[in-house]
């Protein structure tokens, strides 16, 4: 899977969702990435890594196709790219607020496995995951 965002964050978060998830559970994942952009300046956690582009996959659980990747682009961009699956039933019995706080636990979450499946050199994975972690509580109280 690739994905060609259109955005100057350095940290994009969004959705790929059957058409039945609510709108305004995309607009949640987008708005964790503006959060995070305004709040932790990705640079300062080492120069191996520019971009971060989470994109949760949000499909009913029959769909094969859609699967979980992670890519990272070491010889060009310095782009590394999150394509995973949150749990439809969950996200559809989900209030907003118990969504919200399901993909800020899920991103954390992606993040680790991604720390442990992609050794980026000079940058401060841990570090950036707990810069996160740090923020996290001010996006799910607003």
């Amino acid at each position: 899977m690739n994905t060609q965002a259109a955005t100057k964050n350095s940290i994009y978060t969004s959705t790929a969702c059957w058409h039945e998830v609510p709108r305004i559970n995309a607009q949640t994942a987008h708005e964790l990435g503006d959060f995070l952009e305004k709040r932790i300046n990705l640079e300062a956690f080492g120069s191996g890594l520019k971009d971060i582009w989470f994109v949760a996959l949000i499909m009913q659980p029959e769909d094969k196709i859609h699967t979980n990747q992670i890519v990272f682009h070491r010889k060009t961009t310095l782009l590394l790219e999150l394509f995973w699956r949150m749990d439809y039933n969950r996200v559809m019995a989900s209030t907003l607020p118990e969504f919200k706080a399901y993909l800020a636990a899920f991103f954390v979450e992606v993040l680790q496995i991604a720390k442990e499946q992609k050794r980026i050199k000079n940058f401060d994975m841990e570090g950036f995951i707990a810069a996160v972690e740090k923020v996290l509580p001010e996006w799910l109280g607003s």
